[in-house]
């Protein structure tokens, strides 16, 4: 099983609590924007890449709660063309690169748009994009945007430790537009990985980030 995900029209970010790829995030008041530190001990905001709202996904046979939103972030400057921060690079990520926010429905009242800015004021996020979700039983690889399923490419039996028997969450593809280019390394594929014990608590802190050069 797995669903792709379709990135359609550029949209106006202003698509609150809805699913989108790229674009800003929609964070509790009180949550800071994701972060990494590096070797030097400088702060860096991570790079948002989509949100889902779950309940886009009631009527699918999937283990993600019913309802609330999904955010995913990680540390993919440089494979936007950008010089830093350092990223980890082939294989399993530190720990730090990534990081996927689950916000619970009753939390909605408390979201916030959160959007970066640069010195001269205007929005850094890549202009958002509507996303259509198309689901599918069979568990058939495929290079695109999923969430679950098979990972495409992977040329070794496991991943490394301590991730060996995780599961997709979800891929993410080598992919350029008009306004951005992002390319993992030889047009590889960026994973987000999850423990099967974690995805049937619906514990999203543990999730690791992965990545295959193709």
């Amino acid at each position: 099983m797995h669903i792709k995900i379709k990135k359609t029209r550029i949209a106006e970010d202003g698509r609150f609590a809805q699913s989108k790829w790229w674009g800003s995030p929609d964070l509790p008041a009180e949550m800071d924007f994701p972060q990494i530190i590096d070797a030097n001990g400088d702060a860096w905001d991570m790079t948002f890449i989509c949100q889902i709202n779950c309940a886009d996904l009631r009527e699918y046979n999937t283990p993600l709660p019913k309802e609330g939103l999904l955010l995913f972030f990680a540390n993919i400057d440089f494979y936007l063309g950008y010089n830093e921060p350092e990223p980890s690079m082939e294989g399993v990520w530190d720990a730090q690169d990534v990081r996927v926010i689950y916000v619970a429905p009753e939390q909605f009242d408390t979201l916030e748009q959160k959007i970066l800015i640069d010195a001269d004021d205007n929005p850094i996020a890549i202009q958002c994009r509507e996303i259509e979700l198309e689901y599918s039983q069979e568990d058939s690889s495929g290079e695109y945007n999923k969430l679950f399923g098979s990972p495409d490419g992977m040329p070794w039996e496991d991943w490394d430790a301590p991730c060996e028997g995780w599961k997709v969450l979800l891929q993410v593809d080598s992919d350029e537009a008009d306004d951005y280019n992002l390319q993992f390394m030889d047009e590889g594929i960026m994973y987000f990985l999850i423990s099967p014990d974690d995805l049937s608590k619906a514990d999203f802190s543990h999730v690791r980030g992965a990545m295959i050069s193709m």
